[in-house]
């Protein structure tokens, strides 16, 4: 008989002023057969919840239990069993909701019609790597994307260890990327002058939006969860993050920090502030008068990119201000390590890597300045040879015949002095 692995959401019911969970558990006898048992979970009265949204908190915490306690015990579950009945549950419980969203589209998306019916503790590298070099050739794949799909899978074998579903060595750690895989796309960074430029053509509001992304380097996010008392005047506090709805503390710890606010950003700021008739101390910062977060994606794609297309600009996305602020603080001499404190990563070499640009004139400045060093060297080097060539020409004078000898211009051996035309000993 197949043991039925579906993950189980149990069934919510009130009874006598408490609230309940039902749920299956299959029962294993002594002559190897299975008994499927209905039970019910007390989860608490009925008048210690605010409202239903908090049962079915506790409802959820318990059936993940159940469910994981159930998977790690069965040695013989697959890894799609695992996966859809104790993982992508888990990760909605325990991370980022847009983490957890990411890795269940590459589950969906790219590993899951590959593993078919492997057992998780069958898994080997060579699944991996070949389940890898397949993806890549059906689909056409970055290097970047076959590693995100190669994090997902590493994560998911992290986590059955942790759970006692999977002993020994991660399966996935060493996998590795095909070769021939396509190199992922260059990305993009908006320079000073683009900034200004943009700003100009922008309402108040996006205006606002825009040169807290381009001169503070806040995320996509945090410039939806951002409020006015997080502002000072001098430096933005970053507090949280705003996904799809969803209220996030900020990415990582580094991230919860504050950055400055150079006083071109703070006049755009409190003057966006003073548009609005009460000037708000606490609330949101960005909303459209309802005092509810704004959509940042929507604003970019509906007004931001029609203004740019008026000065023959690209839209590359909000990102593309936070990476052309470590650009231009580098292009003015800023160290690697200050970039990296204002964009509040936790390591360096992501700022290093990931988001510093050189652009183009910088690099034509670059180069011109090689040139006119070389120029240098070689006017040095002619007014050099010239010199030489003057001292060639100069002929020393005879001493007159039955005359005194002319003077050498050696100097005298050390201990000696000239005196008078002689040289005498010291």
């Amino acid at each position: 008989m197949k043991t039925d692995l579906r993950y189980q959401n149990g069934f919510l019911y009130e009874h006598h002023g408490a609230w309940y969970v039902r749920y299956r558990q299959r029962i294993s006898k002594e002559d190897g057969s299975c008994n499927l048992n209905h039970l019910s979970k007390h989860l608490g009265r009925s008048k210690d919840f605010r409202d239903i949204s908090d049962v079915e908190l506790r409802r959820a915490s318990f059936m993940q239990t159940v469910n994981r306690d159930r998977l790690s015990a069965n040695s013989r579950i697959t890894l799609t069993a695992f996966v859809e009945g104790a993982y992508l549950p888990w990760t909605k419980e325990e991370r980022r909701a847009s983490t957890s969203k990411g890795h269940h589209e590459i589950w969906i998306n790219h590993i899951r019609d590959h593993v078919g019916e492997l057992h998780l503790r069958e898994f080997r590298t060579v699944d991996a790597s070949r389940m890898l070099r397949t993806i890549a050739k059906e689909n056409d794949l970055t290097k970047t994307t076959l590693q995100h799909i190669k994090s997902v899978l590493s994560t998911i074998f992290t986590y059955a260890k942790n759970e006692g579903a999977f002993d020994g060595a991660n399966p996935v750690d060493g996998v590795l990327i095909p070769r021939h895989a396509k190199e992922p796309g260059e990305t993009h960074a908006y320079d000073l002058g683009q900034v200004l430029q943009i700003l100009d053509r922008l309402p108040l509001l996006e205006k606002s939006l825009v040169a807290t992304a381009a001169l503070a380097g806040l995320r996509q996010g945090e410039l939806g969860g951002l409020e006015w008392t997080d502002y000072t005047g001098t430096e933005l506090v970053i507090k949280r993050s705003i996904w799809m709805s969803v209220v996030n503390l900020p990415k990582t710890r580094a991230s919860r920090d504050s950055v400055p606010v150079i006083p071109a950003l703070a006049e755009i700021l409190d003057e966006y502030r003073s548009s609005s008739m009460d000037s708000p101390k606490a609330g949101v910062v960005f909303h459209f008068g309802d005092g509810l977060p704004i959509c940042v994606d929507r604003v970019g794609r509906r007004v931001i990119r029609r203004a740019l297309q008026a000065i023959r600009l690209p839209w590359y996305g909000w990102h593309a201000f936070r990476r052309g602020l470590a650009s231009n603080l580098y292009e003015i001499g800023a160290q690697d390590k200050v970039v990296q404190r204002i964009l509040r990563h936790s390591k360096p070499h992501v700022t290093r890597e990931r988001y510093i640009k050189v652009f183009d004139r910088t690099v034509l400045e670059a180069v011109e300045k090689v040139q006119a060093r070389i120029e240098e060297l070689r006017q040095a080097k002619e007014n050099r040879q010239q010199l030489e060539l003057k001292f060639d020409d100069v002929k020393l004078p005879r001493a007159p015949s039955g005359g005194s000898p002319h003077l050498s211009p050696v100097r005298p051996p050390l201990g000696h002095q000239r005196i008078a035309g002689s040289v005498v000993s010291c």
